[in-house]
């Protein structure tokens, strides 16, 4: 018998009481203020505030941008360029929490890209560090929609300008009121945008909703499940070395409002003060501490040489890698050093949380060797918010779980962005098949544990059979000499492709490693199976590795400068 859903729903009784809880970012903070209000953001040796005071502080924050002409609920666009700060940790709740839209800017991006993404985004102010008043004044007559300019700087000075008007943050929130009345918002209204990093043709910018955020900073605590502690409410610190412009910070500072963590901030990267704010922060060392950032930052950290006068403070501290592949020897030396480490992954696109190492429970049984290099994959999607599947780019139907079979890896989730900002064609083929497409080349286990052999415009085709840039980056780095390497594939007359590498050798070797003795590296992996004898780069170079502003290997820019290696 045909039901009427409309007579059945009738049934279903709501009282004109009822509360309508929308998942917006102002409940998380409200939170932490109210459940964990003497927990603290700290940004280096400079500022600690408690999450009460940072509501306070949020508050302000809105206030002062209503006396700027940014009226509540409009979705205006404020741009933001800030280092890891305890600044930029009140624009992530303040300018959303209006109604209003947060533009993290990159501001390690091209100039003539960071001019566009302004303008492309219709930013109405724009609040960021000093360091980049330069860059900012220089295009600021190319500024189309910018009203205000706002200066962030840790000594509440003005710096002398030409921009009008312009204010000093903190300024700017001494003469607000510390009470304001976040607007209800309907929780799909958007709160992010984020330009992704241009690596083929002009940024583009993925936008997220209060929804999509809110869910996200509660799934991503699933992906843990690889370290001694899994992350939750007794998680005491959360530091986050990803720059908080990029990807939103992996939404590091707002997980930790959720779990009521110690929130961490190094402003602009130093490993040296890094390793500071974990000996003050976590005293005594038992007190658990999560620290996300990609593998250079890790590098860095393990390989300074004052490393060694800080390692005890590092003791099971976890350590995830997101970005890039996380090279095989770069994590056994973490491991060595007494970090607990693993490998992840996500997209701009994706808020960016994908895929991580977590356990399945019978796993913990597996021996450490094992359960070492499962952590290297790029992992597996360990939460029902989301959905992740290696399949045929075409035809959508999953590949073999065989570990050998090739496919593109996509991805749907309650917090993946629903399209490009200002772009419905590249929109479109985002998600075609109703799927996100990642552009990532993969296999994957029976577990459904994936591994990305490489990003598809990074694998090398020679003589018409594939190359991982990846597995050799990972293997090189296993060499006792070796800190960093990285592998593009360059133009070859006789096999269209062939790979070459670059080779950034450990401070004690530098001058003390040859191209022969890395291959004779290499072919012993190619005699266990590991990699194939013909993969072996041609040519090795010993040069610094360009990177781009995320921290990634610039590949783009190796492939130019070595194109004609083989002409």
């Amino acid at each position: 018998m045909k039901v009427e859903r409309e007579k059945e729903l009738e049934k279903f009784t709501k009282a004109e009481e009822a509360y309508d809880f929308q998942l917006t970012l102002d409940r998380i903070i409200k939170y932490a203020a109210r459940e964990h209000p003497t927990s603290e953001v700290v940004y280096r040796d400079i500022v600690r505030e408690t999450y009460a005071e940072a509501l306070e502080r949020i508050q302000k924050l809105a206030n002062a941008l209503e006396s700027l002409g940014i009226e509540p609920n409009c979705l205006t666009r404020v741009g933001t360029a800030d280092w890891n700060t305890h600044r930029y940790f009140e624009m992530y709740y303040g300018i959303p929490c209006m109604g209003n839209v947060m533009h993290s800017m990159n501001q390690l991006l091209p100039p003539e890209q960071l001019l566009w993404t302004i303008n492309h985004a219709e930013d109405r102010v724009l609040i960021f560090n000093k360091d980049i008043l330069p860059l900012i004044e220089k295009f600021s007559p190319e500024l189309k929609t910018v009203e205000r300019y706002v200066i962030c700087t840790d000594d509440g000075i003005l710096p002398d300008t030409k921009l009008e008007p312009v204010y000093e943050y903190e300024e700017l929130l001494k003469g607000a009121s510390s009470k304001y009345d976040f607007p209800e918002l309907d929780e799909n209204t958007p709160a992010g945008l984020n330009y992704t990093t241009g690596t083929t043709g002009l940024p583009k910018g993925c936008w997220f909703t209060h929804r999509a955020m809110v869910l996200h900073a509660i799934g991503e605590q699933f992906n843990t499940r690889w370290m001694p502690e899994a992350l939750d409410q007794r998680f005491t610190i959360l530091f986050v070395l990803t720059p908080m412009f990029h990807s939103f910070a992996w939404e590091v500072p707002y997980i930790a409002t959720a779990l009521g963590s110690k929130l961490l901030l190094d402003g602009r990267h130093d490993p040296v003060v890094d390793m500071e704010m974990v000996k003050r922060e976590r005293t005594p060392i038992d007190r658990p501490i999560f620290i996300c950032g990609v593998s250079r930052f890790l590098m860095e950290l393990i390989d300074h040489p004052k490393f060694k006068e800080y390692k005890e403070y590092f003791k099971d501290a976890g350590y995830i890698v997101g970005g890039t592949m996380f090279p095989e020897g770069l994590a056994r030396r973490a491991e060595e050093a007494g970090l607990s480490v693993a490998s992840g992954m996500g997209m701009t696109e994706t808020c960016p949380g994908m895929i991580g190492a977590a356990y399945k429970y019978y796993m913990y049984d597996w021996p450490d060797e094992k359960k070492f290099r499962y952590r290297l994959r790029t992992g597996y999607c360990d939460t029902p918010l989301c959905e992740v599947k290696v399949a045929n780019s075409d035809t959508l139907e999953e590949v073999p779980k065989d570990d050998k079979s090739y496919g593109e890896m996509l991805f749907r989730s309650v917090w993946a962005t629903m399209g490009y900002f200002k772009d419905p064609e590249r929109s479109k083929e985002l998600w075609r098949g109703g799927w996100l497409h990642g552009d990532d080349l993969c296999i994957w286990d029976e577990d459904r544990s994936i591994f990305i052999v490489d990003r598809t415009k990074d694998v090398i085709k020679s003589g018409g059979e594939w190359i991982s840039t990846r597995t050799l980056e990972s293997v090189i780095s296993t060499h006792p000499k070796v800190q960093s390497a990285a592998v593009v594939g360059v133009p070859h007359p006789e096999w269209d492709e062939r790979p070459i590498a670059l080779i950034i050798p450990k401070e004690e070797y530098k001058g003390k490693i040859t191209e022969e003795e890395l291959k004779e590296h290499l072919v012993k992996y190619a005699e266990k199976g590991e990699i194939l004898k013909w993969w072996i780069p041609e040519k090795f170079f010993f040069e610094e590795i360009p990177m781009t502003s995320a921290g990634k290997i610039d590949k783009k820019v190796i492939r130019a400068d070595y194109k004609d290696v083989f002409a």
